[in-house]
């Protein structure tokens, strides 16, 4: 797990109200911060936004691309922002395209001339832009002209749109995805998805191969490690932990039906309980037939959601093997009711124990995060 943020304290990040993320090749990030920034800084002078590209090498997964974040306290600034951006890649790719071919996936024009620009939405905001069965992104479409693509998968609550056609047309598109930015700037989630912009080499990528991670369930180490980050967030600096944190596994898909519950009323439950943001993929990946989750929210809600989750797995994972009771030794003349009751094995004790300890690591952690949110 790693940290988001990049270009000073990461408690600054969000400190603008809005804002919005392109994906950008890492020529055109060099372009930018060339001769001290001298570029960047006049960009943002012209637009009034604040401009921030993910650290070097840190792409976001998935892609050879680096994320860059404009920021402003108004949403016409945020907009004049990205079309400057657009502006100045199409600009660089003109100029680069005669020079050299692009990586595959970091193409910044088409076979065609057209300008391809590439946004990171929130969840909730990615919702919005298609509306119900696809009927928003089809007007947006037809109404600028634009062709826009949006992935099915999400990274930390990230979505990616490719933009693609004329530089009006893709103006006229992140026009109206920054109204609709607009309507999402106060809820907790898109201020969740303001603050990250380095997702780390390996931050949100699917596990694959032999060493694809596994979840397992929550034993003696689980419980350890919960304690330990009661100790770890009593000594994190003040508001440090409230920052936007992530933490990925995957999920066996045959499980997940029943992990999530009907509707997904379980993971709506422990959203609303923890405060973090739960994603589970719709679709498996890999031979191995296994569903990305992912948890996004400050420390101690994540971890939170986690192990309830872990928990719940558990729980579902049993269900289908649970052993039959031992047979009560009958003799003549007994009955059931004179039959005197079963002792717990060792086995069954400790489970017991364990789920103790687990209610009331989970209880403590639902203490400091109230403790916090009232500060």
């Amino acid at each position: 797990m790693k940290r988001g943020y990049d270009e000073g304290p990461g408690r600054e990040r969000a400190r603008e109200r809005f804002g919005l993320k392109a994906l950008v090749p890492d020529t055109f990030a060099s372009f930018l911060l060339r001769e001290r920034g001298v570029a960047k800084e006049e960009l943002q002078q012209e637009s009034g936004a604040r401009v921030i590209f993910s650290n070097k090498g840190d792409f976001f997964p998935g892609t050879a691309l680096r994320v860059l974040g404009v920021y402003a306290d108004a949403p016409e600034n945020v907009l004049r922002g990205l079309e400057l951006v657009m502006s100045r890649m199409q600009e660089l790719a003109e100029d680069d395209q005669r020079l050299r071919q692009p990586p595959p996936g970091c193409e910044m024009l088409g076979d065609e001339g057209e300008l391809i620009f590439r946004v990171l939405l929130s969840r909730d905001l990615t919702g919005l832009l298609i509306g119900n069965a696809g009927a928003n992104i089809k007007e947006l479409r037809r109404e600028s002209g634009a062709k826009i693509v949006v992935r099915d998968d999400s990274v930390v609550g990230h979505r990616l749109a490719t933009l693609s056609g004329s530089h009006e047309s893709l103006a006229e598109a992140l026009r109206r995805i920054t109204e609709l930015m607009e309507r999402e700037a106060d809820r907790e989630e898109f201020q969740h998805y303001l603050r990250l912009i380095n997702f780390g080499e390996s931050e949100g990528a699917e596990p694959s191969g032999k060493g694809r991670h596994r979840p397992s369930p929550v034993e003696a180490e689980g419980f350890d490690g919960m304690r330990h980050l009661q100790q770890d967030l009593d000594s994190m600096p003040p508001g440090t932990s409230e920052l936007s944190y992530s933490v990925c596994c995957a999920l066996p898909a045959s499980l997940v039906p029943a992990l999530i519950g009907r509707s997904g009323d379980f993971v709506r439950s422990i959203e609303e309980r923890t405060g973090a943001k739960v994603d589970i993929a719709r679709e498996a990946r890999g031979k191995d037939g296994y569903r990305k989750m992912e948890c996004v929210g400050p420390l101690a809600s994540i971890y939170a959601a986690h192990t309830l989750m872990m928990h719940r797995l558990q729980e579902v994972e049993r269900a289908p093997e649970r052993p039959a009771r031992r047979p009560v030794p009958r003799h003549s003349g007994w009955s059931s009711a004179n039959a005197a009751p079963l002792a717990p094995t060792a086995t069954e004790k400790s489970q017991a124990e364990k789920q103790q300890d687990l209610r009331a690591t989970i209880a403590e952690l639902e203490r400091k995060l109230l403790a916090a949110r009232a500060v």
